[in-house]
């Protein structure tokens, strides 16, 4: 038997925080367990967060230098986390922000320095999750239904209602349909001091327009089937557009695009052949009234019921908690993806590996 103290980062697309959770991981006989020891998470500031979501546009530079200062940036955050909560990590791993993510094109990029932020710890740190996936021919997303399949294994149905929606059941994991990163960008861009529709309330206040919903219905890639990822280039490409088409208040376009949402999601379940199951809901939507009573109506049809039994720490932080589980995988040597999921070609140990400057202790070695 192995414990280890792994420290998992997660910035999501929807550029609500960094998320830390520090989890204590027990290996038994290749069998995992996992205790949230402390979780937090830190509000990215607004000028990061205007940064970040500029970045797509920006020349290389400017790239090169935000994966740099960005570096510093997470790097003291978690150094902070780390001496406020009195911790010895034996490891860090952080997703990073993605900035590209075009599977279809070979290519991925999350961005956040890894030589930099590890200048800030004592012990390794992994990143670059995705990209040895995208090179073995797969879409390096989602990562998650991993940590879910051997680290959740009690929870076979399972969504995350992060920036994007996604889902998994059993050996099955997709993206289904841009979730928060839509509905947070449409409240930015009207009020700069909110960041999010908090309670949904906004959405409750508004109108769901037939014809708008009608046209996101339809976009192509909710025809495809799965292995599918998406990326904030497809959400601006293809979402967005259908927005300037019709001009809607941002009540009514709130309120259309949770009924957009659900619809995908029961759209997504109609297409697993899931139920008479027990779904765990987790990502920043789960605090969300108005959406999530619009997809318990959905998914009721198929006798499918929202656990209830989740702690607020899981429904925050299970992302964090499952890259540190996947870094984890990386340092262990042992393969960290499902080709069940991605569609790449083998499974692979990926992420990279950064030393800190003092060296470290081989965790095979324990």
């Amino acid at each position: 038997m192995q414990k280890y103290l792994g420290i998992g980062v997660m910035t999501g697309t929807s550029l609500d925080g960094i998320d830390l959770a520090a989890c204590i991981f027990t290996e038994n006989e290749g069998k995992y367990e996992v205790e949230i020891q402390v979780a937090e998470t830190f509000p990215l500031e607004v000028k990061w967060r205007d940064r970040l979501s500029k970045l797509v546009a920006q020349d290389a530079e400017i790239y090169a230098k935000t994966h740099t200062y960005f570096g510093h940036y997470l790097g003291q955050n978690i150094q902070d986390f780390i001496k406020k909560h009195n911790l010895k990590p034996d490891f860090v791993a952080v997703h990073g922000q993605t900035i590209f993510h075009q599977p279809d094109k070979n290519f991925t990029a999350q961005i956040g320095d890894g030589e930099t932020m590890v200048t800030y710890l004592s012990c390794p740190l992994v990143d670059n999750f995705r990209s040895k996936d995208v090179a073995l021919g797969g879409q390096g997303a989602p990562l998650v239904p991993f940590g879910e399949k051997y680290l959740f294994a009690d929870s076979k149905l399972n969504l995350n209602l992060g920036g994007f929606a996604n889902m998994s059941y059993g050996n099955l994991g997709f993206d289904i349909a841009p979730c928060n990163i839509v509905m947070n960008n449409l409240v930015q861009l009207q009020y700069a001091n909110m960041s999010f529709d908090e309670d949904g309330k906004l959405a409750a206040s508004g109108s769901c327009l037939p014809e708008l919903l009608h046209d996101l219905n339809q976009l192509p890639f909710y025809k495809q089937a799965p292995p599918k990822s998406l990326g904030w280039e497809w959400t601006a490409e293809n979402v967005f557009p259908v927005f300037r088409k019709y001009q809607p208040s941002l009540e009514d376009a709130l309120c259309t695009y949770v009924e957009h949402v659900t619809d995908q999601i029961a759209k997504a379940l109609k297409h697993i052949q899931a139920r008479n199951e027990k779904i765990v809901i987790t990502g920043g939507g789960r605090h969300n009234p108005f959406l999530m009573n619009k997809l318990k109506e959905k998914i009721r049809v198929y006798n499918i019921e929202v656990a209830d039994n989740i702690s607020n720490e899981m429904i925050d932080f299970k992302e964090a908690i499952i890259f540190a589980f996947l870094g984890l995988r990386t340092l262990t040597n042992l393969p960290n993806t499902l080709i069940e999921v991605t569609g790449a070609t083998m499974p692979a140990v990926s992420g990279a590996i950064h030393l800190p400057s003092n060296g470290w202790k081989n965790l095979l070695s324990k």
